[in-house]
């Protein structure tokens, strides 16, 4: 996600920060958020007024607090655009998908395998 505006990158869900999710930098902080409130808040919504740290519930222990300072550090100075949010490809180099950018995706890490040739060699 390329945020803008941040109307539609969603706080919780989206890999919005450096082209990472929350949940992928601070699993135990991601784990203290109820479902419905990943689902809703926008990033938009999160930074105003640091609105976010509000979504936080439950038991917190060392390793939550560690994550939520980092979560802060990490976004503290993020700012907003008046153009829209919208998603990148990163299979393609223009950020765009197309079928063939994702038929190559398909086969990523994956090797060749010249099995073929040994079957009818025999």
């Amino acid at each position: 996600m390329q945020i803008g505006n941040d109307q539609l990158a969603l706080f919780w869900e989206d890999r919005w920060i450096d082209g990472c999710s929350v949940s992928e930098i601070t699993p135990a902080l991601y784990s203290c958020i109820p479902k419905r409130r990943r689902k809703l808040r926008t990033v938009a919504d999160g930074l105003q007024a640091n609105s976010w740290a509000r979504d936080v519930q439950g038991t917190i222990g060392i390793q939550e607090i560690g994550e939520y300072l980092q979560l802060w550090h990490m976004i503290e100075h993020t700012t907003l655009s008046a153009e829209p949010d919208h998603l990148l490809w990163k299979w393609s180099s223009k950020g765009t998908y197309t079928v063939q950018s994702a038929y190559l995706a398909t086969f990523h890490g994956s090797t060749a395998c010249d099995a073929w040739k040994l079957t009818w060699k025999c």
